[in-house]
């Protein structure tokens, strides 16, 4: 799936005297398989922005489109396997109802017909995920989705058990009461239930609030697996060397629009920029300034384990 933004713009309590422009002028194209953080001091607009791309918002300027490419290979696939014309037809019907969605700012909510497609195809975990948990036992809190957009019973209690071992808990807890767990179980089985609905896109909005640094490193090692499988991750996040460590590309918001779109190393690593949009660059880097400072040339890494090994090896070569 591709997601592409155009002019973007929200506004809440329009034509009060509380108006207020959330977003500007946003204009940001997103692809299959990326890993793409979204940072920005509080009220910046990243909480808005995301909202917009599974159509939680509709755009009050601007438009957004979603092309999804995977659906319309699989469906010329199954067509071309047809010998039945009247299959093939219908297929190919199939493909034009899937290749493109479009709302803009005269898009009226009522008048989308497939918001329940992208929301089925966008999965969103938000802050605290784990209040939105209400069902009697964690089996059917994972299963609810998958069921709501159709999938069979058995197959969904079946995703249940699959996604609770990805997020790393067995099975022995499908049939225990969700309200039983601890505050970091929960939010694992908030996240499991999300991704059994097997999105194309996970959008994650401060997933690692409140947990100690054990959970994050759990629950960001999820993501990472969900990525590796082909999955678009789009994490916003105030914590930036995790952005660091686990993303490729990086979006910065400032008085709701993007001031940046690049490389997420190479972003975090203009400090002066960072202070300029009221940012703290990573610790990790405040680390390797002072370890330069005393003539050591640190390379290119991302992660505290990744400056380890290089300091290691360099004591080792002494």
């Amino acid at each position: 799936m591709q997601i592409k933004v155009e002019k973007l713009g929200q506004i809440f309590n329009e034509k009060t005297p509380l108006e207020f422009h959330s977003l500007n002028n946003v204009n940001v194209e997103i692809n299959q398989g990326e890993y793409i953080g979204i940072i920005g001091q509080t009220g910046s607009g990243k909480t808005t922005f995301v909202q917009h791309l599974n159509a939680l918002l509709f755009p009050k300027e601007g438009q957004i489109s979603w092309f999804f490419d995977n659906d319309i290979e699989q469906i010329k696939s199954q067509a071309n396997s047809k010998k039945s014309f009247f299959n093939f037809a219908n297929k190919n019907k199939q493909i034009q109802e899937h290749e493109h969605i479009l709302i803009d700012y005269k898009t009226k909510s009522r008048k989308v017909k497939k918001v329940k497609l992208l929301r089925k195809k966008i999965g969103v975990v938000f802050q605290f995920a784990e209040y939105q948990l209400f069902k009697n036992t964690i089996k059917e809190d994972i299963a609810f989705g998958p069921m709501i957009f159709g999938v069979p019973k058995e197959e969904a209690f079946e995703r249940a058990r699959e996604y609770l071992k990805i997020v790393g808990m067995d099975e022995s807890y499908l049939e225990r009461s969700p309200f039983e767990l601890s505050g970091g179980q929960k939010r694992r089985v908030a996240i499991a239930g999300i991704l059994a609905m097997e999105p194309d896109v996970l959008i994650v909005d401060e997933p690692t609030a409140g947990l100690d640094p054990v959970g994050i490193r759990e629950i960001l090692d999820i993501f990472s697996k969900m990525h590796d499988r082909g999955t678009t991750i789009i994490n916003v996040s105030h914590d930036l060397d995790n952005i660091l460590k686990h993303s490729k590309r990086v979006l910065v918001f400032q008085n709701g629009t993007i001031v940046k779109d690049g490389d997420t190393y190479d972003v975090l690593r203009d400090s002066k920029f960072l202070f300029d949009n009221h940012l703290q660059p990573p610790k990790l880097f405040q680390f390797i300034d002072k370890i330069e400072a005393n003539g050591i040339n640190v390379p290119k890494v991302r992660s505290l384990d990744e400056l380890a090994d290089f300091l290691n090896s360099r004591k080792e070569q002494k």
